[in-house]
């Protein structure tokens, strides 16, 4: 009788272990790897209204749209978040290219130091996103967002669409949808972030989303995003629904892409005629570092261009 209560423990034991397996691997599965990247004036912004902190970093050459992230996540839900805990953010890993990520994935937060980003993204994301052998190591990861940084080039794809910078202007949702989605074939999220100062929605992150092969995929399904509207904004309505469901929680019309911020004594200005040079440079890379790494575009497209400060 012992021996079959023993075996019966046993077995149940066996079954409850396994059942926690399974949970766990469930819990750090995904559909799609989401590519945020940021506007840094919009983002400076949010952080001096939202964090009640008066200063932002902005580096004299980030003069294009910055990454925020590459997500790993579940459609319908969010995360998985922080798959290896024990797997440490090493500055080393990094540093051979470390140059390019201040530029291209800095951080903008002033105060905090400059690998805070970094490091967060890597525990929080990368170690999930690490599963797959292109992004398989702290190197890989990061790599892979300089990489798509400069192939999916927003200040460029936008100015060929007749949307600059600017703080008098306003777009259409649709304007900015369809820019990106002309130019990559997929629908994107676009997110704003409503300036309580201005009473203004500005344009603040766009997402692509790509499947587990690298694959540029629609974002259909990620949480957080369906009908777009000023609803899930600070300072926003219920209303102004966007008939055409494009991702994301903009308006459909008043989308302001600010050009400025002001930081301390000095203003930053981006101005029409350095996104016109960025976009020339760029669409030079694209002739000149035919079959080479991004480091090339990196190097060649946008590094010299620098912000005007006021």
């Amino acid at each position: 009788m012992k021996t079959l209560v023993a075996g019966l423990l046993l077995i149940l034991t066996l079954a409850a272990t396994l059942l926690h397996a399974r949970s766990v691997d469930e819990s750090k599965d995904w559909d799609v790897l989401i590519f945020t990247q940021q506007w840094p004036i919009t983002s400076c912004t949010s952080h001096q209204q939202q964090r009640g902190h008066p200063s932002c970093t902005l580096y004299p050459n980030m003069t294009s749209w910055t990454v925020h992230g590459i997500w790993p996540t579940k459609l319908g839900t969010i995360g998985p978040n922080f798959c290896n805990r024990s797997w440490t953010f090493k500055e080393a890993e990094i540093l051979p290219f470390e140059g390019l990520l201040v530029k291209y994935w800095g951080n903008i937060f002033a105060g905090d130091p400059t690998t805070s980003l970094w490091q967060h993204e890597w525990l929080k994301h990368g170690t999930c996103a690490a599963e797959l052998p292109a992004l398989g190591s702290e190197k890989k990861y990061f790599h892979k967002g300089l990489e798509w940084v400069q192939q999916y080039d927003l200040v460029a794809t936008l100015t060929r669409h007749s949307i600059y910078p600017g703080d008098l202007t306003s777009y259409t949702l649709d304007q900015i949808f369809s820019a990106v989605h002309d130019t990559y074939g997929v629908n994107s999220a676009i997110d704003c972030y409503y300036n309580k100062e201005t009473k203004q929605h500005e344009l603040w992150q766009v997402k692509l989303c790509f499947d587990r092969s690298l694959k540029l995929v629609d974002c259909d399904g990620i949480i957080g995003v369906g009908k777009s509207g000023v609803g899930n904004q600070i300072g926003g309505d219920q209303e102004d629904w966007n008939e055409r469901e494009a991702l994301g929680n903009c308006p459909t019309a008043g989308i302001v892409y600010p050009s400025s911020v002001r930081v301390g004594d000095l203003t930053f200005v981006y101005s029409r005629d350095l996104a016109d040079r960025h976009t020339r440079a760029q669409q030079a890379s694209l002739t000149r570092c035919v079959g080479k790494s991004w480091v090339c575009d990196a190097l060649f497209t946008v590094f010299f261009l620098m912000w005007i400060t006021l």
